[in-house]
């Protein structure tokens, strides 16, 4: 009970800590850019459905200041068709997508969406926004994809509804995805509170910056769940929490340092044809806890030895570590991000009981899987240059804390351990929506399995991965993408060989319009897998984006 008092303590005071704080990074990615005429192009970061770049980044900012009462409202339209040959969809075509994605050969979909932003000079905003569509090879035929209304007062935000997220510290276009949160699944409908965007805390000379949030929501994918599997778990309620520190100050000194932890969790639902391990009743239908006491659980799981049952949900996360370094018109960061299922991958300490009962702290130090997780290097070019950014990567989740521990000194009762299970759950299969990970992509989603299996064939592989973007004048951008990942299985089931895939995709835009308000896209995807597991497919894909500025 003390360490959730503790928490939930340090959670209250960053609150009225932030109230009178500096803003990081105050216009930039601001929401009112679309009062200016600019290009969308990539930033790191960025979403594609709201790409960020300004034409003129002065003159924003004295728009904004001159403004009594800022607004902004934009319709979009978006058209995406595929077309493939092979056994499935390329993969780059699929993931990272926001779920508008499908392993089908030939897909597509239009989507309309409208959003708008309100800023009052009381620093109270307002923003909202409506994404509609209809799909065809998708899921379903006709989709939300967003539905939210965001409420802002200076550093503190609240969100509620359905809204495209983007991963932490990483370039969510050009890498692989984040390990906790992607963009590979479809938005997850929550209320969120925090503070959105890094503040800077006055009180440590501007030297610190922090953000962080809050959120409680539900899956909605419990079609998809009752419809693969014997045995299935549905109604799964949703939690997530984060927060991050910024050391430095790049206008002082070039160098920045950033530190966070992510925590999310499943918890809730009913279980269908299941029990809670092999050898233990089968129930036809059991409600697993969902009151303000499991939430409560989620928000704080600390549970004495003994008393952290598998009702308690299913609580993973990863730690996030960035150097940024800043000159002039480069910028360069190396970041890594360490996903952890528990508390011995997530601080390398458990606690546990021996046979005899006699309780204790079990460190297992360096001995754990600290070299699991995304490694990356991401370089921004200058802006006028053909090359704009550059991302490399290494990932690995071959360790998970073995395939079975013994640590010293305790009894092998109690201290056999390992074999993780990354993204896989006993109770809620795998950390997804739809079928898609919510996680990284590269570990191939439950929605390629042929055979209505909603866990992950495979966890434990190696993965490396190159990104590249820039433009050929004006008019013309591009993209480039290849990651060649190599598959263990798990270590429940592993593969009887080691499977080795490559996947690539060569995107070009065009950008029309006075106003670059038109950006028609043509890409060609391939994946080549001897296995044929994933499969040896080729394919291309056209899309069309027109936005409008109605404010």
């Amino acid at each position: 009970m003390k360490y959730r008092l503790l928490v939930l303590l340090s959670l209250c005071l960053s609150a009225p800590l932030c109230l009178n704080a500096q803003s990081e990074d105050q216009f930039e990615d601001d929401p009112f850019a679309a009062q200016q005429n600019s290009m969308p192009r990539a930033r790191r970061g960025t979403s594609g459905w709201q790409p960020a770049g300004y034409a003129n980044q002065q003159d924003m900012v004295n728009a904004m200041l001159n403004a009594k009462i800022r607004r902004s409202l934009k319709y979009r339209f978006e058209s995406v068709g595929v077309l493939g040959n092979g056994l499935n969809a390329p993969f780059w075509t699929t993931a990272n997508r926001q779920g508008l994605s499908s392993v089908e050969k030939s897909n597509g979909y239009m989507r309309y969406g409208m959003f708008g932003e309100m800023l009052l000079p009381s620093t109270f905003g307002v923003k909202y926004g409506m994404d509609l569509g209809l799909g065809a090879g998708l899921q379903e035929n006709w989709f939300v994809q967003q539905l939210y209304i965001d409420l802002d007062w200076k550093c503190l935000g609240l969100s509620i509804g359905m809204k495209e997220r983007s991963c932490e510290l990483v370039n969510c276009e050009l890498g692989s995805g984040g390990l906790t949160w992607s963009g590979n699944s479809s938005p997850i409908p929550q209320i969120r509170a925090g503070i959105p965007q890094f503040v800077r805390l006055g009180f440590l000379g501007n030297w610190v910056a922090l953000k962080g949030h809050v959120a409680y929501g539900l899956f909605t994918d419990n079609k998809w769940r009752s419809r693969n599997g014997g045995s299935y778990t549905d109604g799964i309620m949703f939690h997530s929490k984060d927060v991050f520190f910024k050391v430095g100050d790049k206008d002082r000194f070039p160098l920045e340092a950033t530190i966070g932890l992510e925590m999310y969790a499943m918890f809730g639902g009913t279980m269908h044809n299941r029990s809670f391990s092999p050898g233990d009743p089968v129930f036809e239908s059991y409600d697993l806890p969902h009151d303000l006491k499991a939430c409560w659980k989620a928000l704080l799981p600390f549970n004495k030895a003994g008393e952290q049952t598998k009702q308690n949900g299913n609580t993973l996360g990863s730690w996030h570590l960035s150097l940024d370094w800043t000159a002039d018109e480069w910028r360069v960061r190396a970041y890594y991000e360490h996903f952890y299922e528990d508390h011995s991958s997530l601080l390398g300490i458990e606690y546990k009981a021996d046979a005899d009962g006699n309780k204790g702290f079990v460190r297992y130090g360096m001995k754990r899987n600290w070299f699991d997780g995304l490694w990356g290097l991401e370089i921004n070019f200058p802006q006028e240059m053909p090359v704009r950014n550059l991302v490399l990567e290494f990932m690995n989740t071959k360790g998970q804390c073995g395939a079975v521990y013994k640590p010293k000194n305790v009894p092998l009762a109690e201290g056999v351990d390992g074999r993780d299970g990354m993204y896989n759950h006993e109770i809620y299969d795998s950390y997804s929506m739809n079928g898609y990970t919510i996680g990284n992509p590269v570990l191939l989603s439950p929605v390629y399995n042929n055979f209505g299996n909603q866990r992950l064939l495979s966890n434990r592989v190696n993965m490396f991965h190159v990104g590249i973007d820039g433009g050929l004048g004006n008019r013309i951008d591009y993209q480039l993408k290849c990651s060649v990942t190599r598959h263990w299985g798990t270590y429940e089931l592993p593969f009887d060989s080691v499977r080795s895939i490559l996947s690539g995709m060569a995107s070009a835009y065009w950008l029309a319009g006075k106003d670059y308000s038109w950006k028609i896209g043509l890409s060609y995807a391939f994946d080549r897998d001897d296995s044929l597991w994933l499969g040896n497919n080729d394919g291309v894909m056209v899309s069309i984006v027109k936005s409008w500025k109605i404010l």
